[in-house]
């Protein structure tokens, strides 16, 4: 290796450094990214337009690689090629030839961008690649590797030898993983016996064998056709019975359980959902297993799975953990849930299950949480399938404004004024419109027999008041 070459790798070499100190700062256990090459092109010179004085730096082509893996855990590589300034990207390289600058740097300096266009533009790539970190690494080991077996080695058999060492680097990063892997999932995985504790511990089970959407079984949406039952532990409880499992910082803890009895901590299978709860700023569409729907934050957690975006939502009514099976809308990225049959919440109906159909698509989400949200905003009781289905077609009843409505318009469907059916219902004062208004979209339906039977009811609660006084 010649003096040029030396310096040029010496060069290279604390150049690598410093990018990889920069790189740690992109990288993430879904994202890395290594140097595969380094290319010095050259060094230019221009002059500074403050002080006058002349400035030098060397320009640098860094070749990376990038290892993304995706929500299923699926690995995609891309290559990428940046162009340094100093220790500054300045452009990307596509290809061999087009150059795509930086805007801040093409338009600020105008001298600086035309030395490295002309540094760049007047150096073949054989030139580069005479002088690529890989090239003179390459020579230094064969250097080394000569010197010590007393004879020249050629670059073939430098490539064999190189072959083999990786392989057995290989090798060695696969026993790791594999090791790390069989650590985890001992960590998470129960004794017969902790399963067992697991059962009597449990505050909730769910049969993944159940249809959960009048099609597919709770375990096909959660992806976790392997496990019989879903428990739900209190957090403590699970590292109680097992220190070593995975816990997350939430109230409750999922555990998968098969036929055979052996149960799995699933909290590595699953993220928190920090969009929802109580200290949440968003809210969850929820249909009721008993015909309602409600917009709240209650649940307490919220898991997403990792392999495929499905949620379960775990909240407290009262003593009772109610789970939810839940989907993201693609407006408002908001959950919207259909309950799910537990031990101790009995068997959903036919018509709640369909609502939550997979098969029906995200915009059948999307317009369940649009109706749903209408209503409530309208101050109507959701206690009618029709009303939050996501079909605006099969709705009971239309919405009125107020501020729209005229006191001498008859209510449609039926022969009575806005007014008279107020002064029936004893409403009066400020807002006696308003509170009319919210009282005929609250209607089941709205026609003559239902404002009638609507005032009956005010009637005999009023009679029925003035006896209890008397």
């Amino acid at each position: 290796m010649n003096q040029k070459q030396k310096e040029t790798l010496k060069l290279e070499e604390d150049f690598i450094k410093k990018m990889e100190e920069e790189l740690k700062i992109g990288q993430n256990e879904n994202k890395q990214i290594s140097i595969t090459d380094i290319k010095l092109v050259g060094k230019v010179s221009w002059k500074d337009k403050i002080n006058g004085k002349m400035i030098s730096e060397n320009v640098f082509i860094v070749e990376k690689e990038i290892k993304e893996n995706d929500k299923n855990g699926n690995e995609r590589k891309t290559k990428q090629e940046k162009i340094y300034l100093g220790e500054k990207a300045i452009a990307g390289r596509i290809g061999t030839n087009e150059i795509i600058y930086k805007s801040s740097f093409e338009n600020i300096n105008s001298d600086k961008y035309i030395a490295v266009k002309n540094l760049l533009e007047n150096i073949s790539e054989k030139e580069l690649e005479k002088y690529s970190f890989n090239t003179l690494n390459k020579i230094q080991i064969m250097q080394v590797l000569s010197a010590h077996l007393e004879k020249k080695v050629t670059e073939k058999e430098l490539e064999k030898i190189l072959e083999e060492m990786e392989t057995v680097e290989t090798e060695k990063e696969q026993e790791v993983k594999k090791d790390k892997e069989d650590k985890e999932k001992s960590k998470n995985q129960l004794s017969k016996k902790q399963s067992e504790k697991i059962k009597v511990n449990a505050i909730q089970k769910a049969d993944l064998n159940i249809s959960v959407d009048g099609q597919q079984t709770l375990g096909k949406r959660l992806d976790l056709q392997e496990y019989d039952n879903l428990y739900i532990i209190y957090s403590e409880k699970v590292n109680e019975i097992n220190p070593e499992a995975k816990r997350n910082n939430t109230t409750y803890s999922l555990v998968g359980m098969t036929k055979a009895g052996e149960a799995k901590v699933l909290n590595d299978e699953f993220e928190m959902d920090r969009s929802v709860g109580n200290s949440a700023s968003k809210k969850s569409t929820k249909i009721r297993n008993n015909n309602t729907a409600t917009r709240d934050n209650k649940d307490l957690s919220v898991y997403t799975r990792k392999s495929n975006g499905i949620s379960i939502g775990c909240e407290n009514n009262k003593g009772t953990v109610g789970l939810s099976l839940y989907q993201k809308t693609k407006e408002e990225n908001e959950n919207v849930g259909i309950p799910i049959q537990t031990s101790n919440i009995g068997t959903i109906s036919t018509d709640i299950k369909n609502l939550g159909r997979k098969s029906k698509g995200i915009q059948n989400i999307d317009d369940i949480q649009d109706e749903v949200e209408n209503h409530i905003k309208n101050g109507c009781k959701l206690n009618r399938i029709e009303n939050f289905d996501g079909n605006k077609d099969t709705s009971s009843h239309k919405h009125f404004d107020y501020k729209e409505i005229d006191e001498n318009d008859y209510i449609p469907n039926t022969d009575m004024k806005w007014k008279d059916f107020a002064n029936k219902c004893g409403y009066r004062g400020e807002g006696w419109l308003k509170t009319t208004v919210e009282t005929v979209n609250n209607l089941p339906e709205i026609n003559q027999k239902n404002l009638e039977d609507f005032i009956e009811d005010i009637e005999e609660d009023f009679e029925k008041n003035n006896r209890n006084r008397n």
